[in-house]
């Protein structure tokens, strides 16, 4: 069989900068020309693009033990190291039994207490009538969630605000693409530096958290026999999965509710905004089917991964070609999930696509918001628990009125945010 048509583009940069700075347009221009089957040259390696459904079931599920997921994302191991999802075979395997107690349905009632108390002591700083920022405050509060679920910090500690100040450095090295030249003149360099304090700091909140009796994700990974050195790097991956995604996430639901008024009366009343000062319980969260599906809609259009890698182990025949062995495979949900032979308008936000007519039903696998296979997301039912709580806390708390004449166009940056950061008057919800 043949090797799939298309050109290679510059010599090492090849097409990477152009797929990297809109995924979505990449991989229109390429479906256009080359239909769902091309190949290209993205970072410094020859790739086959697979830009369908069956492409994407093929390669996360149908033939996943045929990838190498590791050599998919080379270029940002020196920073993550053997995280769960950039691991195959034996290791995967132990590390998945190592850390799936730690995410178990049975731990959800404690979680969802650690991320009211969080939520609720942010919101408490908002004052009344001000404008926010969402991209903004968004950030604040699950980079709050993530260090206090994972290692059991307050949100007012000045641990986490260390935390966050050399997070930044690290996360801005695992998105540059020079991941080649150390010292503090580049990125990559600076982050590097930046890994080495976030080993040392999390290495001595193992050792507290190991005694704790709050339920935290360190404190489970360490009663489930994972060595410290294990912990630390895979504490360092989750925090980078769940930063930038669960406040893309948000950002974009919020801005597409407020933009369609209807839409956003109907999930007021679904969450029970007139339930002013109610707790939020898991009950509370449960059988909420258009909230769902509005978390389901953003993650459709505004996807949290907007493409994968994988390396091919070795001669992979699919769909009359070849995927030789040792390139990559590229996936580009960013697209494949607005292709409109899957979603019809798929350019509008419209979540009743998943309650009526089912579209992601029609074709299994052109929806991946979580990922899929043995390396789907493994944190999926905590993200939806702190984006239903923060939703419901929000309607709660607040009259949200967004501030007219915004910039809302999609900016790739570390995932995709509107330009905006969606701007909005909060008006503190008061007992008649």
């Amino acid at each position: 069989m043949s090797i799939p048509p298309g050109p290679m583009g510059l010599p090492l940069v090849g097409e990477t900068l152009t797929l990297y700075r809109d995924p979505y347009h990449y991989g229109q221009q390429r479906f256009a020309s080359y239909g769902a089957i091309s190949k290209a040259n993205l970072l410094g390696k020859p790739a086959v693009m697979l830009l369908s459904a069956e492409g994407q079931r093929f390669v996360l599920v149908t033939a996943q033990r045929s990838f190498d997921t590791g050599a998919g994302y080379a270029i940002v191991k020196p920073l993550l190291g053997d995280a769960l999802t950039l691991t195959d075979g034996d290791i995967h395997n132990q590390l998945k039994r190592w850390m799936l107690p730690a995410f178990a349905a049975r731990n959800m009632d404690g979680y969802l207490a650690t991320i009211n108390r969080v939520i609720a002591h942010r919101l408490a700083t908002w004052e009344d009538g001000s404008t926010i920022q969402f991209s903004h405050e968004f950030a604040a509060i699950t980079f709050s969630l993530g260090t206090a679920l994972l290692l059991g910090l307050d949100p007012d500690e000045r641990e986490t605000q260390d935390l966050l100040t050399h997070w930044k450095t690290f996360a801005a090295g695992v998105t540059t693409l020079i991941h080649f030249i150390p010292g503090p003149m580049t990125k990559f360099g600076r982050a590097m530096m930046a890994r080495h304090w976030l080993v040392s700091k999390i290495q001595s909140l193992i050792q507290r958290q190991k005694h704790s009796e709050q339920p935290n994700v360190v404190r489970l990974l360490a009663e489930a026999g994972m060595p410290d050195d294990e912990i630390i790097t895979q504490i360092i991956f989750l925090i980078h999965a769940s930063y930038d995604t669960t406040t893309d996430t948000l950002t974009w639901a919020f801005g597409e509710l407020l933009r369609n008024p209807d839409l956003f009366d109907r999930v007021r009343a679904e969450v029970n905004a007139d339930e002013l000062g109610a707790p939020i319980t898991l009950v509370d969260l449960q059988q909420k089917p258009l909230l769902d599906a509005v978390i389901k809609e953003t993650l459709r259009l505004y996807p949290q991964v907007h493409f994968f890698f994988r390396g091919a182990k070795e001669d992979i025949e699919f769909d009359g070609f070849t995927i030789p062995k040792g390139w990559l495979v590229h996936l580009n949900p960013a697209f494949v999930q607005r292709r409109p032979d899957y979603f019809a308008d798929p350019m509008t936000f419209n979540p009743d696509r998943f309650l009526v007519e089912k579209e992601d039903e029609k074709a299994p696998y052109a929806w991946v918001g979580f990922g899929g296979g043995m390396h789907g997301c493994l944190g999926d039912m905590i993200a939806r628990l702190e984006i239903k709580a923060l939703t419901t806390a929000l309607f709660r708390c607040f009259n949200l009125t967004l501030l007219p004449n915004q910039d809302m166009r999609q900016i790739y940056a570390a995932l995709s945010r509107p330009k905006s950061g969606v701007l909005v008057t909060a008006e503190r919800r008061k007992r008649v």
